[in-house]
């Protein structure tokens, strides 16, 4: 489930799958430790010749946030049972869990937290249905509050644009900007095959996945299960540039009249396949074999090219190719706190390199990566994972800063992408995932 998905209208708070406050039997009356700015380790000394001090480093420590007055309220036969859906669902718990709290017209916020007391009184409201003056304490380890929706951008390694082909056409973008951006004002050019529900969130579209197998078409028109005009013997590449995790692209063929012929299976972000006979649409689909955690994810950024056919020569408009890659990402933290991000290198790349263009701050890992290979950099944990199993921590060079150091403060970051010379796969790219922060 995902963080804060029960979330509604303002004045309800959610902890991992139970929801408070408003439209459920769980009311509160007062929050602490929410709106407050949590307590500081002052690493501030004094000065042994004057007045004053020297001003230290600030380091903020765990939040606690309290609801007090809570007032359960069911029906007489019924209050057991809600009281111990409330403590099952309040139990001590080794890890954190999301803590969503939606107060007013800003929307909601999110912390990981754990349930660290429960206080229901036992008084004659049980007789009555109306339990009143309980409380819940909960402790988030990390302090900062973020917004539930989380931020993707992405990246190749630095590329030459190709120019133009004086034999053919190269390369042309299909989509429509709005579609190609994965906006929501584009959300009924995707069309839902199965399992899933679209929705939209911080202005893209996202999909929530109810069902293994589940998958969605990207639509040559508005409101159609419609294919992309091609001919056969044309090479169609489908990319998604920030594929959500888990999921596998493919090509569909399609015939004249939209029947389906045949399809080509790629990877999660990128299907290559030539027309065949007969074929005169191309359907790209994204397919989710099982649902994954969380269940919404944004659909991001895709493209789909189609060169024209060999030995056509020049026609206009004249396509100067696919436009080359920078290796720069932006990123923008709308909070007031710096954020720590996820950061995954895929390949083929040798020595994948994150640089913080604005600050100098640089991760790099003296390591291959294959095709197949992903490197996740937990900043927040400090930890560097070689495909979510092998600790590659010893492999950061001495150009890297500690992990845990390399934040997004608020506001615009520019980062940068590089590898070794001679590392110039145009398939290695580098995802950057994060949330906004807020003290």
């Amino acid at each position: 489930m995902a963080p804060g998905s029960l979330l509604t209208r303002p004045g309800q708070v959610q902890y991992g799958e139970l929801l408070l406050g408003a439209g459920t039997p769980y009311r509160w009356r007062t929050l602490t430790g929410w709106e407050d700015l949590p307590g500081l380790d002052s690493g501030t000394v004094p000065r042994s010749d004057t007045h004053g001090a020297f001003p230290g480093l600030l380091l903020a420590q765990a939040r606690t946030i309290t609801l007090e007055g809570l007032v359960v309220r069911a029906p007489r036969d019924r209050i057991g049972a809600v009281v111990g859906a409330l403590g099952a669902a309040l139990v001590p718990v080794e890890d954190e869990r999301p803590l969503a709290v939606w107060l007013d017209e800003r929307g909601p916020l999110l912390v990981h937290a754990r349930a660290t007391r429960r206080a229901i009184p036992a008084t004659a409201g049980y007789r009555l249905g109306t339990i009143t003056g309980g409380a819940i304490e909960f402790v988030a380890t990390d302090p900062r509050r973020y917004a539930p929706v989380e931020q993707v951008t992405t990246a190749g390694l630095p590329a030459a644009e190709p120019g133009l082909n004086w034999q053919a056409n190269t390369a042309a973008q299909l989509l429509p900007p709005g579609q190609a951006a994965g906006a929501a004002s584009a959300i009924d050019t995707f069309w839902v095959v199965e399992g899933l529900t679209l929705g939209t969130a911080a202005g893209l579209v996202t999909a929530t996945i109810t069902a293994a197998s589940a998958s969605i078409a990207w639509a040559s028109a508005p409101g159609a299960y419609t294919g992309f005009p091609i001919e056969p013997g044309q090479t169609v590449t489908f990319l998604a540039d920030a594929a959500p995790l888990g999921t596998i692209l493919y090509l569909h063929w399609l015939d004249n009249a939209g029947q389906y012929l045949s399809a080509t299976t790629g990877t999660r972000g990128r299907v290559s396949g030539t027309a065949p006979a007969g074929a005169a649409q191309a359907r790209p689909i994204m397919r989710w074999p099982t649902i994954p955690s969380p269940a919404t994810v944004t659909i991001g950024p895709s493209r789909l090219l189609m060169p024209a056919l060999a030995g056509t020569g020049l026609a206009w408009p004249l396509m100067f190719g696919t436009p080359g890659s920078s290796g720069s990402l932006t990123t923008v933290n709308s909070g007031d706190a710096a954020t720590h991000p996820v950061i995954e290198f895929r390949g083929p790349v040798v020595r994948p390199s994150l640089t913080n263009t604005d600050t100098g701050d640089v991760l790099e890992y003296d390591l291959p990566l294959t095709a197949d290979d992903v490197l996740a950099v937990d900043a927040h944990a400090g930890t560097v994972t070689l495909n979510s199993t092998a600790s590659r921590l010893f492999t950061a060079t001495t150009r890297s800063v500690p992990e845990q150091t390399f934040t997004l403060p608020p506001g615009t970051t520019n980062l940068a992408f590089r590898a070794a010379p001679g590392s110039t796969d145009p398939n290695a790219s580098v995802t950057v995932r994060y949330r906004s922060a807020y003290w």
